[in-house]
């Protein structure tokens, strides 16, 4: 009878599950990877279309990025753009004042004559010569002679060397006054040409006029540049 009941028991054991035929550990182990297996598969039913989506957003947001760079560039470029557009109204407003349209040179003769007068020079002659066009501006010489003190034609010339327009003094030439003219003071006759220069029509339209198209393989001759301002 005993026999018996032996034998009932070892054969239950080793009927049991596989789970239970092993050690412990193994158990712990299975179970584990068991656990990681079902993680990752609910990971990856539930979360896979929300991962590709947020990729694809995150490579908009990229590209975003990469976009208001390119704006931001192009911003600063507008502004210093705008910047150097300021800078040439302005430098062509100074030009402007350095040379006078048609109109206004007749200011400028009122000034010359302004200064003889502060200097005491006596006015003997002043005779408009026949004006050269440029490409870009004309000048005008005047014929000029005056009387009065070699200081005080020497302080005439270095004044319109500071003058804000542009003009030119050549062909000087200085000779002893009159005993009549010594007299009262007057120690020396001056005579000088004196060219201004201003803007006419027809250099105002070259000006503005479109260039023509250079061919391939052609240099483009220098343009004329303009007289520098003060005495020569």
């Amino acid at each position: 009878m005993a026999a018996t009941m032996t034998t009932v028991a070892k054969g239950t054991e080793e009927g049991g599950s596989f789970l239970s035929r092993i050690a412990w550990y193994w158990q712990m182990v299975v179970l584990l990877v068991l656990s990681g297996f079902l993680f990752f598969a609910a990971d990856y039913l539930l979360y896979s279309e929300k991962r590709a989506e947020t990729a694809k957003t995150e490579d908009k947001v990229q590209q975003l990025k990469a976009k208001n760079a390119q704006g931001s560039i192009i911003r600063q470029n507008l502004a210093a753009t705008e910047q150097t557009l300021k800078e040439k109204r302005e430098e062509i407003d100074r030009l402007r004042d350095l040379l006078p349209d048609q109109v206004e040179i007749s200011r400028v003769y009122d000034n010359i004559k302004d200064f003889l007068r502060e200097q005491r020079l006596e006015l003997k002659r002043f005779v408009h010569m026949k004006s050269v066009s440029q490409d870009f501006y004309t000048a005008q010489p005047i014929q000029i002679e005056v009387t009065g003190s070699y200081d005080s034609l020497g302080q005439f010339f270095s004044r319109l060397g500071f003058y804000s327009r542009i003009v030119s003094v050549t062909d000087v030439e200085v000779k002893q006054a009159e005993d009549g003219g010594q007299e009262v003071g007057r120690s020396i006759n001056g005579s000088f040409v004196v060219t201004a220069y201003y803007i006419a029509p027809d250099n105002l339209e070259k000006l503005t006029m479109k260039k023509p198209v250079t061919p391939a393989g052609d240099t483009p001759a220098a343009p004329a540049s303009a007289p520098a301002s003060g005495t020569k």
